[in-house]
């Protein structure tokens, strides 16, 4: 399956992990490491209480640093991460 499909199929499906008030701690990047481990492309749904426009970008990045991942898609409180570029 392309990367481009692959997007497309996680961006339709449930978050599979969720960043809750605790925010980020090793052991959620152990977890979502693992996850893009397994399934290479995931989603990352951020709860209200912890987030905020700029918040959420700023959690994208320092997730997508934190596992050596690229971040795809921000929209709302859903981030969408890849072991893969997506290329254009």
């Amino acid at each position: 399956m392309s990367n481009q499909n692959e997007f497309k199929k996680v961006q339709l499906s449930s978050p599979h992990a969720i960043l809750g008030k605790k925010g980020l701690t090793d052991d959620f990047l152990t977890h979502v490491q693992k996850l893009l481990k397994r399934y290479k492309t995931i989603k990352i749904k951020v709860l209200k209480s912890v987030a905020t426009k700029s918040n959420i970008t700023s959690f994208a990045e320092k997730i997508s640093q934190a596992t050596n991942s690229h971040v795809l898609d921000v929209r709302g409180k859903m981030i969408v991460i890849s072991v893969y570029e997506l290329k254009k």
